[in-house]
């Protein structure tokens, strides 16, 4: 049996991600931070991790992006990213409070809380607004509360879980918001999505600070016809105003005109291959 850590508790969209790509003869393995996913893999306590990376309506999932960088920017570890998971992601209101205008209190994972603004905004009373570790934490918190005068903004698994009733359902800003998963490994997923091109990931920092640097390194890939999907920059925490730069392109590391594109990277940049995976069908066609 394969075991898979993943940010948990049971019921986060993370642990959907999970289910969706591994589909039987799985231990999951919950775990209370993204950082404890990346420890779990490197130490062989899993075989696989999955973690969220980025939401199609909040952006990047900046604490993921700076593990990444902290743990391969200075050494190279031995896992990578393998894969990666699309889940859509519809928000529920859930509670055991009677109506809304008994609610007092709403907990929330931080990301979430951009994504339902327009709920929030037509909310009948006023609220404390409470960050949690997870939407499945947050409806934990809920489902023990005795007062019932708190709710939490979750997934409809969550509602399961938890025996919390729906309120309101599908309260999300935007019908098709979608979050991006990565599935971290030091073992290749099998290799079964052919017709869904080559994903590579990178990372680089410059070697000097000389005028036309950057763009002479950016360059380097459409020098070779090499498609940037993503650019996304963090401080580097070597020097300060050091920044290290994540792209990801279409195409294998192995393919021919990538490792040219790298390779003439490298003449002015410190580089360092992420991952190399298929693109996930879900991509084009997020679950509903």
């Amino acid at each position: 049996m394969v075991k898979v850590a993943y940010l948990g508790p049971p019921g986060t969209y993370t642990h959907q991600a999970l289910a969706q790509q591994f589909k039987s003869d799985v231990e999951s393995i919950p775990k209370e931070s993204i950082s404890s996913c990346f420890e779990a893999v490197n130490n062989d306590e899993v075989e696989y991790a999955v973690v969220p990376f980025e939401n199609s309506t909040n952006g990047l999932v900046v604490y993921t992006l700076d593990l990444l960088r902290d743990w391969f920017l200075d050494s190279e570890p031995l896992f990578r990213i393998v894969g990666e998971q699309f889940v859509a992601i519809h928000h529920c209101l859930l509670s055991n409070a009677g109506s809304l205008n008994d609610i007092e209190t709403i907990y929330s994972h931080p990301q979430v809380w951009g994504q339902v603004g327009q709920f929030l905004k037509e909310f009948p009373r006023t609220y404390s607004r409470i960050d949690t570790s997870s939407t499945s934490k947050a409806a934990e918190l809920v489902a023990e509360d005795k007062t019932n005068t708190s709710a939490c903004i979750s997934s409809q698994l969550c509602s399961l879980i938890y025996k919390l009733p729906v309120l309101n359902q599908n309260i999300e800003d935007n019908s098709k918001n979608t979050t991006r998963f990565l599935v971290l490994s030091k073992r290749a997923l099998e290799d079964d999505n052919e017709k869904f091109p080559y994903i590579t990931s990178v990372m680089f920092t410059l070697k000097n600070d000389d005028p036309g640097t950057l763009c002479g390194a950016l360059d380097s890939f459409r020098q070779h016809g090499v498609n940037l999907t993503a650019i996304s920059l963090r401080p580097s925490h070597i020097k300060q105003w050091q920044y290290v730069f994540f792209v990801e392109i279409i195409g294998s590391e192995r393919d021919e005109n990538v490792q040219q594109s790298l390779s003439s990277l490298r003449q002015d940049c410190n580089v360092v291959i992420v991952g190399s995976f298929r693109r996930c069908g879900r991509y084009y066609e997020p679950s509903e």
